[in-house]
């Protein structure tokens, strides 16, 4: 029997881990195994599993069959599920008693976990606190840099590093940025404002009901009233734009203190990452000044 593709970029990270166990008898790769010997993911990053969705994969499945294999590996007596539990939970919705899988042996929890997650982080659409945590599990369970997970998903450092800050916001904050109430970009824009005042913004920005944009004007320190001449004056918009492709590609604070020909341009970090981030820049950018000559 032909094995199925596992999916774009799937294939050569699951191919080259664990070890292929085949029907004694035919050699097929792909296995026919009870349902009620299959655990789920231990490493799963997705929280919720929508019923409709599940019901709706399952009448896909009924009506057309099983388009491609979930993948396990042998765990004790019984097995757990690698990549497929949408596929899973849908047979299990339709009553069935054996699902096909390829099954892997000798697959070390940390192979485990990152192909579980890196799985999840290109088929499924999980929600930017889910993908966060799930950068999360893998820089700090599997040892995978920020960079090497960049070029793994397909992603920006930038775009990675932004979504791990997201974790820095308060649980409740969090919570409606999971359920949809409050986007990653909200989120990104409430990280710029004092830890103090972010309850109380993000509360105005869902009462308001403020678009992205809206919620950066509003999220953004206002000068300070006085008579000094150290007020921050407005920028033009070429500057402002500067600024903004700046604090997005360090995914931190940036604040320019002065006049657009002289002052004092601040960069604030959170973390190591963030220091790491901005030597990264600073050497590509001198790397590409050499070559240029």
């Amino acid at each position: 029997m032909t094995r199925k593709a596992l999916g774009k970029g799937l294939e050569a990270i699951f191919g080259n881990l664990g070890q292929e166990v085949v029907h004694p008898k035919t050699g097929s790769a792909t296995l026919e195994i009870e349902i009620s010997k299959i655990a789920p993911n231990p490493f799963q990053p997705r929280r919720e599993f929508g019923q409709e969705d599940i019901e709706e994969l399952a009448n896909s499945i009924h009506e057309k069959g099983l388009l491609q294999p979930i993948l396990l590996r042998k765990h004790g007596e019984g097995f757990q599920i690698v990549a497929g539990e949408r596929r899973f939970r849908a047979f299990q919705h339709l009553g069935k008693t054996k699902i096909p899988a390829l099954v892997r042996d000798q697959l070390s929890d940390r192979d485990m976990m990152e192909m579980a997650l890196i799985e999840n982080l290109q088929r499924v659409q999980l929600n930017p606190i889910e993908e966060a945590l799930a950068f999360e599990q893998l820089i700090n369970a599997c040892g995978i840099t920020h960079e090497e997970l960049s070029q793994k998903l397909g992603k920006s450092r930038s775009a990675v590093t932004n979504t791990l800050r997201l974790l820095k916001l308060d649980d409740e904050i969090k919570e409606w940025i999971r359920t949809g109430k409050l986007s990653a970009g909200h989120g990104r824009a409430l990280l710029q404002t004092d830890p103090a005042q972010r309850m109380k913004l993000a509360r105005k920005i869902l009462a308001e009901d403020l678009n992205v944009r809206n919620a950066e004007k509003t999220t953004a320190k206002k000068p300070t009233a006085g008579n000094g001449s150290d007020a921050p004056k407005a920028l033009n918009p070429n500057t402002e734009a500067f600024i903004q492709k700046l604090r997005f590609l360090l995914g931190t604070k940036v604040v320019m203190k002065g006049s657009e020909q002289r002052g004092i341009l601040e960069i604030h970090y959170m973390s190591r990452h963030d220091l790491d981030t901005l030597g990264e820049l600073l050497e590509r950018g001198h790397e590409v000044q050499n070559a240029a000559g």
